[in-house]
């Protein structure tokens, strides 16, 4: 047999067989025929079955026949076997390793070298361990990928060297979209450095705030949380980030609760104290104009006249703060009826006029031919829109030029509002004091040009009437937006949309949807209820149909090609306002926290797909008839 021991007589070629005998895995010598010619006691341990034919002279092939034959292995391995001994020349001395599941063996790892002047060397070694080894490392890859496909969290891991994103879950790129880096996610590149500089000492962060990017540039706030690990010979961040887009605009909300509760309570109790004070000046102040009329009765000395005529000015200046200082405190009844904005203006203007200012300001509005009518108190209305008028107009004055006042109007049927802009084009308010123009008393005007009344009855009085003031922030000049509710007879825009749905069957809707067969389903469910149904396939499409007819209700599906769902919902509310009422969502994706955010903040109905033949009837007649 090929196994003959070798004569240990100091000769290299006998100093080298001693060597390969000691070797742990299998060696076989083929001369330039590939017949053996020399083998080592380990090839025969790993070929227990073979161990009969194992000899000087056995050729290659019947080796490799006899592998199969013996179910050694499977005929694959022996063709793959016999490629790579036909493969090898001068150029490609080695051939590539090739892993064999051995029946009743486990894995052994072949490798062919040739030798110079022909012939090759087999080298066979056990790989049992390794294999199964990498092999439950694959399982636990599997298993783990499979665990964090179905995570719901926003998971992402990235190389630290240079912030390549190399896995991120699907609830992550349902929030960050398919970006490849994590600096495209940070809308700061300070804050990603900072985070880096501190997640390196430690290895962990917790609750970082952030402000983040998807990869269509819409931002919002997170908190991320991340732990450095070392993945594969490289250190890799593990982060988790959570959307705290609703938090963090519920605390806004919180805090300006707060902060009306507070103004609230602070106007009461200032409104107590200008009630007392009020009330104790009036006697004084009635004596002090009865003395000076009889004084002006009795002489008719110019001197005293002079005199009388400054007390009487002083007087009357002392009784219109008093009667300031009533109003502020006074809880005025509210008599509510159906109000025109024109007519509200046209007197408040007409009061000015009246009095002992002339006003100087040109006017113009931007108020709708057909808007509502106004819900509220027409002499406190007036009233509010005489002070901010009066501010313009001294103010703009001030400043010594001509200037004008711009009110315009639109009306929110969607919170069922009026939305009033009085801008004027003055040297507007400085932004550390507008934080206190509706405080009491508080004013920036000289002395006897103000009493710091006049915002702050405005404030009270559309506080009472349901509304709002609020000073917007400007780059020139002086910007006041109010919200009043709508009559009631205006609040479903009842005659208009009556008067369109009688001419359209049960009304006119637009579904919107880039899935033709949704778009048709809806339409024909809709269709056969009575209803006119026109389809378009996205929101670009859809501003389009809205430019060409007018439609009681608008059907619409968030994510589609172009500016899809939101893209169309902010371009209405920019544009036509007063459609937004009209818009509901029929969308697939509410499971995802962005799709969940829109939809609970956007304040339109919606529908989940699949959609109920029933609840899209419901929903499109809800829109119709105004919510009811």
């Amino acid at each position: 047999m090929a196994t003959t021991r070798p004569r240990r007589d100091g000769s290299q070629d006998g100093l080298f067989r001693e060597l390969i005998d000691g070797f742990p895995h299998g060696i076989a010598l083929f001369d330039a025929d590939a017949l053996m010619t020399y083998c080592n006691p380990a090839l025969l341990r790993l070929n227990p079955r073979l161990e009969d034919i194992i000899e000087t002279g056995l050729s290659w092939d019947r080796l490799l026949v006899e592998m199969v034959a013996r179910g050694v292995m499977d005929r694959t391995a022996q063709q793959r076997l016999s490629q790579m001994e036909s493969n090898l020349d001068e150029s490609d001395r080695s051939s590539p390793r090739l892993v064999v599941e051995m029946r009743d063996q486990g894995y052994h790892e072949m490798l062919l070298v040739a030798v110079t002047g022909g012939g090759f060397v087999l080298d066979q070694r056990d790989v049992t361990k390794r294999e199964m080894a990498e092999e439950q490392d694959r399982e636990a890859d599997a298993l783990l990928r499979q665990v964090m496909e179905a995570c719901p969290a926003n998971l992402v891991m990235s190389r630290m060297d240079d912030g390549q994103i190399i896995y991120r879950s699907p609830a992550a790129r349902e929030v960050l979209g398919p970006g490849k880096k994590v600096n495209e996610h940070f809308v700061n590149q300070a804050d990603l450095a900072d985070f880096v500089t501190a997640l390196l000492p430690q290895g962990r962060l917790d609750e970082v705030f952030a402000t983040l990017r998807d990869t269509e540039g819409t931002t919002f706030p997170a908190l991320v949380s991340s732990r450095l690990i070392e993945y594969r010979g490289e250190d890799v961040a593990v982060s988790s980030l959570v959307d705290i887009t609703k938090e963090v605009e519920m605390r806004k909300m919180l805090a300006a609760q707060r902060e009306r509760i507070f103004e609230t309570e602070k106007m009461s109790a200032l409104g107590e104290l200008l009630a007392g004070v009020a009330h104790e000046l009036n006697n004084p102040l009635s004596v002090v104009v009865g003395h000076a009329l009889m004084l002006r009765e009795e002489t008719d000395d110019p001197e005293i006249m002079r005199r009388v005529e400054q007390i009487e000015a002083a007087a009357e200046r002392c009784a219109k703060i008093v009667k300031s200082f009533l109003a502020m405190a006074r809880e005025q009844k509210v008599e509510k009826q159906s109000l025109a904005l024109g007519d509200l203006l046209d007197n408040a203007l007409r009061t000015i006029g009246e009095g002992d200012m002339e006003f100087g300001l040109a006017v113009q509005r931007d108020i709708p031919a057909d808007a509502p009518q106004l819900c509220g108190d027409a002499a406190q209305l007036e009233q509010v829109f005489t002070n901010l008028l009066v501010n313009s107009q001294q103010a703009v004055t001030k400043s010594g030029k001509a200037g004008t006042v711009t009110i315009a109007a639109r009306p929110d049927r969607g919170r069922r509002l009026m939305v009033i802009d009085f801008r004027d084009d003055g040297p507007g308010i400085p932004a550390h004091i507008g934080k206190r123009v509706f405080e009491p008393l508080f004013t920036t005007k000289e002395v006897g040009q103000g009493t710091g009344i006049g915002l702050a009855f405005c404030h009270r009085v559309l506080t009472a009437h349901g509304g709002s003031i609020e000073l917007i922030p400007s780059e020139a000049g002086a910007h006041f937006r109010i919200h009043l509710p709508l009559a009631e007879g205006e609040l479903d825009d009842g005659e208009e949309r009556a008067g369109h749905a009688s001419s359209n069957g049960r009304g006119h809707v637009l579904v919107i949807d880039d899935e033709l067969d949704v778009a048709e389903l809806i339409a024909e469910i809709l269709r056969r209820d009575g209803f006119t149904v026109d389809m378009v396939h996205s929101g670009e499409e859809g501003l389009e149909a809205l430019a060409r007819s007018d439609y009681d209700a608008l059907l619409v599906d968030i994510n589609m090609p172009g500016i899809g769902g939101r893209g169309f919902l902010d371009r209405i509310k920019a544009d036509r306002p007063e459609l937004v009422g009209r818009i509901a969502f029929v969308t697939g994706s509410t499971m995802s926290p962005d799709s969940r955010g829109f939809l609970d903040n956007c304040g339109c109905p919606y529908l989940e797909k699949p959609v109920a033949p029933a609840d899209v009837r419901a929903l499109a007649q809800q829109i119709v008839s105004g919510g009811e």
